[in-house]
């Protein structure tokens, strides 16, 4: 059953008009932070398998759909701080953050930043390698994805098109059709002729990937609440030794295997909700 959600944008103290999606439901707080090129509404899937047990927020992050595409770094600390207001000025003090590639950095960093504001952490795919290892290797395919990035294209002819360009490109390889489809029809503004303009700029999505290569053992080792990692067991991102060793940069994290390549939330949206509600039972933040 697809639940009823809100959209409103509210204006930080920093200056950032901030978009966000809202599911309303009993309690507690949840906020799904988005990965580089997504948006907020990418986790309705989510929501929708959660039911009402949980009041979710999914804000676009800066550089993203419907927010601001300010000036700045991109850092996961620069998002960091984006959230933290944005929790203040919505009222909520404390959260479960389940973040993704981009929104997982931003989830760890905040973490570790704001512990008294987060009870709880999870990981959709799990953290990247190359925020723990920081080899020779992993900086240049980390350079090569964002200069890739600034490559995309600035508009689309038609929906055909669009979609022709992301069904080969990571990260929307193992992307299903309808992911695509909520992509194109979500993450692009549509113009009267047909032409498609993504949401996203590229130039600020590139600068935020260049930080996959900044080191985030420090802030895993500041975390207090328990944490969750979701490795997408059909991927080659994050074999399950790895996940196991870089579980033990915490206090207190776990890995579960879910089933998918990369994208949980649109791959398999029932098993993801499944993995995050067990893990908050099991460690009773519900």
């Amino acid at each position: 059953m697809r639940r009823h959600f809100r959209q409103d944008t509210v204006k930080l103290s920093n200056g950032l008009a901030v978009h966000y999606h809202e599911w309303a439901g009993q309690g507690p707080n949840l906020i799904f932070l988005h990965p580089s090129l997504g948006y907020g509404r990418m986790f309705e899937f989510m929501a929708d398998a959660m039911g009402d047990r949980f009041h979710v927020h999914a804000p676009d992050q800066r550089g993203h759909g419907r927010t601001d595409k300010a000036a700045g770094d991109y850092s996961a600390q620069e998002y960091t701080e984006d959230l933290a207001i944005f929790m203040q000025e919505l009222g909520i003090d404390r959260a479960i953050l389940v973040g993704h590639s981009l929104g997982g950095r931003v989830a760890q960093v905040f973490a570790a930043r704001y512990p008294q504001r987060v009870s709880a952490l999870a990981l959709i795919a799990g953290p990247h390698l190359s925020n723990f290892y920081g080899t020779r290797e992993s900086a240049q395919s980390v350079l090569e994805g964002a200069c890739s990035t600034i490559s995309h294209p600035d508009e689309f002819k038609s929906k055909e098109e669009a979609y022709a360009f992301m069904r080969p490109r990571k990260p929307f390889t193992h992307d299903p059709d309808a992911a695509l489809h909520h992509r194109i029809e979500h993450n692009y503004v549509h113009i009267g002729d047909g032409r498609l303009i993504p949401r996203y700029d590229k130039i600020r999505v590139a600068q935020g990937l260049a930080h996959l290569s900044n080191n985030l053992r420090p802030y895993a080792a500041r975390v207090e609440c328990p944490v969750l990692i979701m490795r997408a067991s059909l991927g080659a991102a994050l074999s399950r030794e790895q996940a196991d060793e870089i579980a033990r940069f915490w206090r207190n994290a776990q890995v579960v295997d879910v089933e998918g390549h990369y994208a949980l939330q649109f791959e398999n949206p029932a098993g993801a909700t499944k993995a995050i509600t067990k893990f908050l039972s099991d460690t009773g933040v519900i």
